[in-house]
């Protein structure tokens, strides 16, 4: 069923630029720890533990925990250095909805506070029932005794932080969910390091999805990341010598390999089943060293699979890829092989080469570490305080310019009816004890429309771990926010907007007429309620802007359009679940100009004949959507896009895209109509269906026959089936929609020259009203 193979692998022996994704980033970060604060609790001084690696720990830090569910005086426990013996499993148990809502537990320093296992053979150490929580900066040291270190449940939980935690000699290092768990969703692991563990992140339940490792080490492991249930994204992370694979997958939903390096393992992706049904996935930008099985990576259902500029060193009589028996597009991969690639299913490869295997160099990334602890100016802030009051405190701080001085609000709730300002150039830092709604918490009580905080331009401010909750204003403004070598970037912004339909239309972030300055999402959050969740909208330059608006990972309930571009905004979006909460229709639609560019992402919506998930009127510019999952929720209409209006100056791809399907009868022009006049350029490329009605298949299961898992399709009830092709896309017209991606920089927050926006955003809560809840111009 090959399409094209347009460029057999070429040998290239010159020295030259091997293309990838994204090359290997330089990381300087300078993210820093400030805590901890006087108004966290101490398991040491407050609950007795001893820490010196003989005495059992055990109670103490269970009597800290049982305190930390009410969280009444405090939200946060801090473990100072030392090592604690535990017996015995550690715990907490959510009865009702704000217990352990917003907590932390944090270490001081992972290579210093130690939590050693010396329990009973195959325990779990710690059961982690806490959501909008953090847990961080600590080794779970298991002595090859512990069955599980970190497992998250029983009770739902989203909006997690997993950060700078060591798993050692454990035989599974993370866990999400289990056999009688609820989901659990929405949770960053970051810089983490799993060491000699069966499984270093597994995730085991259909909601335990939404799980984002970035920047982690896996050294030695059966499997790095490992899907039985549920999902998870894997970015930057180093894979050494993994037994079975790096990353694995075994059942159904949307992933993204982006950016990781492998070195002398088995294998790094595999597909553990050969399940009929599918799971978009993007794999772009990973280099695979030395890897000793039959196949570097193994895919091995319905897909379809992106795979872009990738770097494969195969020894010996290792392969790179066997390709799936469905879809799957290749693009821009290096081999060192000819050979490296065993074709089969539905294909397209263009522009792939071959290279001496002494040209793909040994050198592996630098991970960012866990961040120091700074001892910086602290300047507290009474609990309750009034927004006068606040600004008194902003005000003094500001004085020490250059030198990051902390304004600290401890856990509480803060109504103010005056904005809070924090002036330009001025590099503060504005910390809570956690972003929960029972955290720290600031309530705008002034004037509808107003703005609860205001971030003067060019700005250099930092905000941690906080909610603002402004319903019917503006919660965040950062002005004057364009300059060259700008840039913001936030990890963890929970934002929502509007839950009315407001005219003109709101938008939960809105950026507007930034063409210097950079902005990186990271793990965004939220929903954009009545209105967009993300606006971009281009600026007087924008023909020939160069800067980035991107969002890396994420998840949001429903939104009237998740995404906007206008006035030649521009927009990459990768690895998000867009989850039905509300009764709109429209996954997206595009009636402006800009480019939009998407993969590796979930669109569970509402359908109906009368709205469109995905569309366009009248737009102008490039729109691709690529490895995404299209799925009716509690609706029969199959989602597909729609085009409408003046086709002429639009190009529109939806390349390698799967479609849940119910209504029998399905066909590729059921899922693609291009109604405009003159139609939009583009067309529908590699796309499949995922049925449990086999009328609705337009081919029946035809890609069974493939994979070899029924001898007879006609007896199989569920499979997956090709759609054909529309739209006579050729390979440059590919390479055109592929280029954002292709292009998209990932990048860490460096310090930035004087007079230049740095703005950094670290789990931070928001609520607003219109026009949009945070604003940046």
């Amino acid at each position: 069923m090959k399409q094209n193979n347009i460029l057999t692998a070429l040998r290239i022996v010159a020295v030259g630029f091997i293309a990838c994704f994204t090359s290997l980033p330089v990381l300087a970060f300078e993210e820093e720890f400030v805590g901890p604060f006087a108004s966290w609790r101490d398991l040491r001084r407050d609950y007795g533990a001893v820490g010196d690696g003989k005495a059992d720990d055990t109670m103490a830090l269970q009597r800290a925990l049982d305190e930390l569910i009410k969280h009444k005086n405090a939200c946060v426990l801090y473990i100072p250095t030392g090592t604690y013996r535990l017996a015995a499993t550690v715990q907490t148990k959510r009865k009702e909805h704000a217990d352990c809502q917003g907590v932390a537990v944090i270490g001081e320093d992972p290579s210093s506070t130690i939590l050693l296992w010396d329990g009973p053979a195959g325990g779990t150490m710690f059961q982690w029932d806490a959501w909008y929580s953090k847990i961080s900066r600590l080794t779970f040291e298991g002595r090859g005794q512990a069955g599980t270190g970190l497992r998250y449940g029983p009770a739902f939980s989203t909006y997690n932080e997993t950060s700078d935690l060591v798993f050692r000699d454990i035989k599974n290092g993370l866990v999400f969910g289990g056999e009688k768990s609820n989901g659990q969703a929405e949770n960053e692991v970051l810089r983490c390091r799993f060491v000699n563990c069966e499984t270093g992140v597994q995730t085991v339940n259909w909601n335990s999805m939404d799980i984002w490792v970035w920047y982690s080490h896996f050294e030695d492991c059966g499997r790095g990341i490992f899907n039985v249930m549920g999902n998870w994204h894997a970015w930057h992370n180093l894979f050494l010598r993994s037994r079975i694979a790096d990353v694995g997958i075994m059942n159904l939903m949307a992933f993204s390999v982006v950016n990781n390096t492998s070195v002398k393992s088995h294998r790094f992706l595999d597909f553990e089943t050969g399940h009929t049904w599918g799971s978009p996935t993007s794999i772009t930008g990973n280099r695979v060293l030395d890897p000793t099985g039959d196949f570097a990576m193994r895919l091995s259902n319905a897909g379809p699979y992106l795979v872009v500029d990738n770097t494969f060193r195969c020894p010996g009589k290792t392969r790179a890829v066997q390709m799936t028996w469905a879809d799957q597009t290749f693009v821009g991969n290096t081999y060192t092989d000819i050979d490296a690639v065993a074709e089969r299913g539905r294909f397209r490869r263009i522009a792939e080469k071959t290279v001496d295997a002494g040209l793909i160099g040994d050198t592996l990334p630098k991970l960012p570490p866990t961040p120091p602890q700074r001892k910086r100016k602290v300047f507290e802030v009474a609990a309750g305080s009034n927004s006068g009051e606040i600004q008194r405190v902003i005000d003094e701080a500001s004085k020490l310019v250059g030198q990051r001085p902390v304004v600290h609000l401890p856990m509480g709730n803060y109504k103010l009816d005056q904005t809070l300002i924090i002036p330009a150039n001025c590099d503060i830092q504005l910390v809570g004890d956690g972003a929960g709604e029972t955290a720290t918490r600031l309530n705008w009580a002034g004037a509808e429309e107003g703005v609860l905080l205001r971030l003067e331009g060019p700005s250099r401010a930092i905000l941690r771990d906080i909610y603002l909750h402004a319903p019917n204003a503006r919660a965040l403004v950062i002005e004057d926010a364009d300059q060259p070598g700008g840039r913001i970037f936030a990890d963890q912004l929970n934002v929502n907007g509007s839950r009315q339909k407001h005219q003109p239309r709101t938008a939960a972030s809105r950026i507007n007429g930034l063409v210097q300055t950079d902005v990186l999402l990271r793990a965004l959050q939220g929903s954009g309620n009545g209105g967009v969740w993300v606006e971009v909208i281009g600026g007087p330059n924008a023909a020939s802007a160069e800067n980035q608006v991107s969002i890396f990972t994420g998840a949001t309930g429903s939104a009237a359009g998740q995404y906007d571009v206008s006035r030649g905004g521009r927009l990459v979006v990768r690895g998000v679940y867009h989850e039905r909460s509300s009764g709109s229709l429209n996954g997206l639609h595009l009636a402006d100009s800009g480019t939009l560019c998407i993969d590796a992402t979930r669109f569970s919506y509402a359908t109906s004949a009368q709205a469109a998930t995905i569309g366009a009127d009248n737009f102008r510019g490039l729109f691709t959507l690529a490895t995404c999952m299209l799925m009716p929720v509690e609706t029969k209409e199959t989602c597909r896009f729609e085009l409408r209006g003046d086709g002429s100056d639009a190009s529109i791809l939806a390349l390698n895209n799967q479609f849940w399907v119910r209504q029998p009868g399905t066909s590729a022009d059921t899922v693609w109509r291009n109604l405009a006049k003159p139609p939009a350029r583009g067309g529908l490329v590699g796309c499949n269906i995922n049925t449990s009605n086999k009328e609705a298949a337009p081919k029946g299961f035809e890609f069974l026959a493939n994979v070899g898992d029924s001898p007879d399709p006609a007896k199989s009830k569920s499979g997956a089936g090709p759609l054909d092709d529309r739209g006579g896309v050729d390979d440059a017209t590919i390479l055109k929609h592929l280029a954002p991606l292709r292009k998209a920089r990932v990048w860490l927050p460096t310090e930035a020259p004087a007079g230049v926006t740095d703005v950094r955003i670290h789990r931070v809560m928001v609520t607003g009203g219109r026009p949009a809840a945070v604003e940046i111009e």
